[in-house]
């Protein structure tokens, strides 16, 4: 069925996931630039597995580590930029997503001087809602995330351990 002429039809299930999600991703990479990552597992359930390349962290203490140790290596600019977020798998309570991430990023205080992105990567993401049923005191969280490097900078070394 499709809506009447003049008639607005509201927003989907899907497109409202799509939204809640893509706003969950875009937030995280807005903590690590803006706040060191010191609450990016808040992000994550407390069973979470983050992989960087070959190197995974399980639970939120490990990927606390992961953002206090590159705090502690001293001042860094970064930018996350995420695009292309697509939904691959819904199941009840649990959703699959890719994205892809362009990071431009080097240590020191801005402005630094860089001009092209030091990694460029597919984001595989597995969200479950975790809390109380009630839509109002659930909330999304990452329980696994894998980032692969499509592209990366000869001889750039990335802030978190990859190997």
């Amino acid at each position: 069925m499709t809506p009447e002429a003049g008639t607005i039809a509201g927003p989907t299930l899907a497109t409202l996931l799509h939204t809640e999600l893509s706003m969950l991703v875009t937030a995280l990479w807005y903590e690590i630039d803006h706040g060191d990552g010191s609450q990016a597992a808040g992000f994550f359930t407390p069973d979470a597995e983050l992989t960087f390349s070959r190197r995974t962290f399980r639970g939120t203490e490990e990927i606390s580590g992961v953002y206090r140790d590159r705090t502690a290596r001293g001042p860094r600019v970064s930018r996350h930029l995420m695009s292309n977020f697509h939904v691959l798998r819904h199941e009840s309570g649990q959703v699959e997503a890719i994205s892809a991430l362009v990071l431009h990023a080097q240590d020191g205080t801005p402005p630094v001087p860089t001009t092209v992105p030091v990694l460029i990567a597919d984001v595989h993401d597995r969200f479950v809602r975790t809390g109380e049923t009630d839509e109002h005191t659930s909330r999304w969280r990452i329980a696994s995330r894998r980032i692969e490097n499509r592209f990366l900078m000869p001889g750039d070394v990335l802030a978190v351990p990859t190997e």
